[in-house]
C-alpha cells in the first residue's frame, strides 16, 4: 500500500520532475481516518498544488498592443513560480485533528513535501470498524512523512515549470481572444490535458486624448485549468485526480523600440487546486482488515494574490519573438517565452 500511495504523488506532481523515493507513512496517515488523513495531506500538498496553479496564471501576455483584426500569435511559455521556504514546513496544531497527535508537542513544526526530513513522531489512536460492524481501538506510533529535499540536489530555488502553449487572434474594437488547449495526452496509466481562455481588450482607445500617448494601455481576464489522472487499478475504479485553475485580472502597459518591447502588469489571480483519490482501498489494520472509499479528497484554496510582473519582448527574427518576464507575488514566477508573431 504505501508503495501505492508513493506512485500516486509522483504521478500527480509528474510537472515537479523529481523522485520521491523515500518509503512514507501514508498508509498509517490514512488509518487514522479519512479527515484527519485530508487535514494532513493538505498541508503536506499544499506548496505544490500552489506552485502549480500560480504557474497556470501566467505567461498570457508579452505586451499591452493587441493584434490587428485576424492577426495572431502562437507562443510557448515555461512558467515556474517558486516555492517559498516558509512553505518547506507546516505547523501541526492538534485541534485540527481527533485521532493524531505528537509524540514530542515541542517540536510542532512538520515538513510539507517539498522540505526535508524530520525525526518527529506521530501518534495515531482510536477506533477503527472493521469487517462484520465491530469496532476494534488502536494505537500506535509512526514516523512523520519526510519532504524530498534531502534527496533532491537542486541548483537553486524550487519551482515547479508549468509549460502552456496559446493561440491569440485579434479580433474587433483592438480585441485579443486568447486560447491555450492541450487535448487529453495519455502515457501508460498518466492522462493529462488543460484548457484556457483570455480577453485582452486596449482600454486607451475609450479615454478622451489618451489615445495620443506614446504607450498601449490594456486589460486582460483569463482563466485556465488543467486536469490529470493516474489509474492505480483501473479494474477495481482505483484512480488519482489532480486538478488545478487560475483565474487572472490584469492591466498592461508595454512602449515598443524597434525590436523591444517592456512590458509591466499589475492585477491579481485566483488560484485553486485539488486532489482526490477514488475508489476502495483495502489496508491490513494489524489483526484486522478494512476497507477505505475514495479516502483522499482535498482542495487548496486562497494562493492567488495581488501581482506585479515586469518583462520584456525581443523580436529575433521578423516573426518570431523571446519574452521573459517576473511577476512578485507570494509565489514568485519567472516566466520564458517564444512565440511566432503575425500583427
Amino acid at each position: 500500500m504505501k508503495r501505492i500511495f508513493t506512485g500516486i504523488i509522483i504521478a500527480t506532481f509528474l510537472l515537479a520532475n523529481v523522485e520521491f523515493t523515500k518509503a512514507q507513512s501514508f498508509e498509517e496517515v490514512v488509518e487514522s481516518g479519512v479527515a484527519d488523513a485530508n487535514t494532513y495531506l493538505g498541508h503536506y500538498m499544499n506548496p505544490v498544488a500552489s506552485s502549480i496553479g500560480n504557474g497556470l496564471a501566467n505567461g498570457w501576455y508579452n505586451t499591452a498592443k493587441p493584434h490587428k483584426t485576424l492577426g495572431f500569435d502562437l507562443t510557448f511559455n515555461i512558467n515556474m513560480a517558486t516555492i517559498p521556504d516558509a512553505a518547506k514546513t507546516f505547523e501541526f496544531v492538534e485541534a485540527e485533528y481527533d485521532n493524531i497527535s505528537l509524540a514530542n508537542p515541542a517540536n510542532s513544526s512538520l515538513p510539507t513535501f517539498i522540505g526535508g526530513s524530520t525525526d518527529q513522531n506521530l501518534v495515531i489512536s482510536g477506533n477503527r470498524e472493521v469487517a462484520g460492524g465491530q469496532s476494534i481501538a488502536y494505537d500506535e506510533t509512526i514516523g512523520a512523512p519526510d519532504g524530498i529535499l534531502d534527496d533532491l540536489d537542486y541548483p537553486g530555488p524550487l519551482a515547479i515549470p508549468t509549460p502552456t502553449v496559446q493561440l491569440g487572434v485579434g479580433i474587433v474594437k483592438n480585441t485579443d481572444l486568447i486560447i491555450r488547449f492541450t487535448p487529453q495526452i495519455s502515457v501508460g496509466d498518466f492522462a493529462f490535458q488543460s484548457f484556457g481562455f483570455g480577453v485582452k481588450h486596449d482600454f486607451k482607445q475609450w479615454i478622451p486624448g489618451m489615445k495620443l500617448l506614446p504607450f498601449d494601455l490594456s486589460g486582460l481576464v483569463a482563466f485556465n485549468r488543467l486536469n490529470t489522472t493516474y489509474q492505480i487499478n483501473e479494474a477495481e475504479g482505483q484512480v488519482a485526480e489532480f486538478g488545478a485553475s487560475a483565474t487572472t485580472v490584469q492591466a498592461i502597459i508595454s512602449k515598443k523600440l524597434l525590436f523591444f518591447t517592456p512590458y509591466a502588469g499589475l492585477g491579481f489571480n485566483i488560484v485553486r487546486s485539488n486532489f482526490a483519490m477514488k475508489g476502495d482501498y483495502q489496508f491490513d489494520g494489524g489483526s484486522e482488515p478494512y476497507t477505505v472509499t475514495d479516502p483522499i479528497d482535498l482542495s487548496f484554496d486562497g494562493s492567488g494574490e495581488p501581482r506585479f510582473t515586469i518583462g520584456a519582448r525581443v523580436k529575433i527574427l521578423w516573426v518570431l519573438a523571446l519574452n521573459v518576464d517576473y511577476t512578485i507575488q507570494r509565489y514568485n514566477t519567472l516566466s520564458v517565452g517564444l512565440g511566432l508573431n503575425i500583427r
